[in-house]
């Protein structure tokens, strides 16, 4: 308990900071301040007058902060908008919760606001509540990864929008996994699911939060109002560290950006029956399980050739997840840079696992394979048993990801 309020009071003092309309106080990476200005910076700066004494609905995380890290709640309200209700997304407002709050809603006194829980909410109850607001602000730091339930939590609200009138504005953010381009299976529609895989794209789709709105309105949600405020300095092709903002965990488990860049090749991994280091000091960078001996395992690994990577033989003791309270053998992983195939790693050392480990089984949630959910298709589980190469099961996904990226790219801005 008192951990949790040491957190929470924490959190809080990243949410409450306010100065002005434009943000002043002194926090600096760098002498020469930030390459990338967020949209959360350029709407304050430019656009916030126009909707003073606006209701607003904000949908945000503790992700939500400028470049000084003062939190979006403040600054939206320091520009006189009435930010009347806030609806977090998975791990909370604060973001420090590993699982699901079973709340629907309650009064968050600190920011003196109802704060709701989106995953909690039906498509009525969000038109619902949408309905007292002028506008809906989308503000929070996605992964550009299909799976991460974010860019889900976007087409939900766009879906509860769509014809209602209301607008949308959404605060454009970097992608940090842009830099890897489109990657993967474009998503089947029998392996939807509500959080995990609702968004119609490939595993990675390179758009930034603004860009998949700007998609998802141009090819389904047709009749959204939406607004988009752009980033300033942002190129497409930069690592997540030239922009120069700091780095806020976007989820309890990507503590580092180098984690998030190992997350999007050990993700699909959470199909199979190992520990990916959760509840360790080394999420994403962990993988293993009891029945692992480290060094024959990352001998094996070195032997698959993944140039963009290097493995150490290790033990861990995962607290929570797969393996919980169990000393587990396997690896950590070091990224040495350059671009890869997210997907490619993933297939190459599941089929080592797999061959190599009779105890590694798929896990099953519900009825079905949660890596077909994961990856949107069942063909990579399939091919993994069939013993195909990765190119085998790439030229089964290409046309539709070449699909996808063809129709992308009329809605990218930068």
């Amino acid at each position: 308990m008192a951990s949790n309020l040491l957190i929470r009071s924490f959190a809080f003092v990243l949410l409450a900071a306010i100065s002005s309309c434009s943000g002043s106080r002194g926090y600096h990476l760098n002498s020469n301040g930030p390459k990338v200005k967020t949209g959360l910076e350029v709407f304050i700066k430019k656009y916030a007058r126009d909707y003073k004494g606006k209701r607003a609905v904000l949908v945000t995380n503790h992700s939500g902060v400028n470049y000084n890290l003062e939190s979006n709640i403040g600054l939206l309200r320091s520009c006189g908008i009435d930010v009347a209700m806030i609806m977090a997304p998975e791990h909370g407002l604060y973001g420090y919760e590993n699982k699901y709050d079973p709340s629907q809603f309650y009064f968050e006194s600190r920011v003196k606001t109802v704060v709701y829980n989106l995953h909690k909410l039906s498509a009525g109850d969000v038109r619902y509540l949408t309905k007292k607001a002028d506008i809906v602000i989308f503000d929070i730091q996605d992964m550009g990864m299909r799976c991460y339930t974010y860019i889900t939590n976007l087409k939900f609200i766009m879906d509860c929008l769509n014809g209602s009138g209301i607008e949308l504005i959404v605060l454009d953010r970097p992608n940090p996994a842009s830099f890897l381009g489109v990657d993967g299976a474009f998503l089947e529609k029998r392996f939807t699911t509500r959080f995990i895989s609702a968004f119609p794209s490939t595993f990675l789709y390179d758009m930034t939060v603004g860009e998949s709105a700007e998609y998802y309105r141009g090819e389904y949600a047709k009749e959204v109002k939406l607004r988009v405020i752009r980033m300033k300095g942002y190129d497409r092709d930069m690592m997540y560290t030239e922009s120069a903002l700091p780095w806020v965990p976007p989820s309890p488990n990507l503590p580092t950006y180098e984690s998030s860049i190992l997350y999007t090749s050990m993700v699909l991994m959470e199909g199979i029956n190992i520990s990916l280091g959760r509840g360790t000091p080394k999420p994403f960078e962990y993988i293993g399980a009891p029945w692992i001996e480290p060094v024959s395992f990352c001998r094996g690994l070195e032997e698959l050739g993944l140039k963009n990577f290097r493995f150490r033989p290790v033990y861990f003791l995962p607290t929570f997840s797969k393996h919980s309270s169990t000393r587990c053998g396997g690896a950590q992983i070091f990224y040495l840079g350059g671009k890869f195939s997210p997907t490619e790693v993933s297939f190459r050392i599941i089929k080592y696992i797999m061959k190599t480990y009779p105890p590694a089984r798929w896990d099953s949630f519900g009825g079905s394979y949660e890596i077909d959910s994961l990856a949107g298709t069942d063909r990579l589980r399939k091919a993994v048993i069939s013993g195909k190469d990765y190119s085998e099961f790439r030229k089964e996904i290409e046309k539709e990801s070449s699909l996808f990226n063809k129709k992308r790219k009329k809605y990218l801005i930068y």
